[in-house]
């Protein structure tokens, strides 16, 4: 079982990646208002292209969920098969899986483990 990427241990090891993704995302953070917006940031030009966009506000969002929650809502799918991370938006903060379908393939294969051959 991979531990969530949580923990005062974790925190400089979070920091150094998203710098990294920072980095190779080359963003240029700036506030701006158009379209009768509020004002908000926008990471890469509108000319860029999508993937280049996609990494930008990738980048940013960790980088905003490192320092404003402490990466404390950053986990590690614990499903054997899956090794995607994910940002914890449940209430109480405390989600083991990346998706409703990763935790019930994790059961599955649990209540097989436990009952081989189908047996009960």
């Amino acid at each position: 079982m991979r531990p969530p990427l949580r923990g005062a241990t974790e925190s400089a090891e979070q920091c150094s990646a998203v710098n990294d993704l920072l980095v190779a995302a080359t963003i240029r953070p700036w506030v701006t208002t158009h379209d009768g917006l509020q004002p908000h940031l926008h990471f890469v030009p509108d000319s860029a292209d999508v993937l280049s966009r996609v990494k930008a506000v990738t980048a940013g969002g960790l980088a905003f969920v490192v320092c404003w929650e402490g990466g404390a809502r950053l986990g590690r799918c614990l499903r054997a098969a899956c090794s995607r991370a994910y940002v914890d938006t449940s209430r109480n903060g405390r989600r083991r899986y990346r998706t409703a379908r990763c935790g019930n393939t994790e059961a599955v294969l649990r209540h097989r483990s436990r009952h081989p051959g189908g047996k009960r």
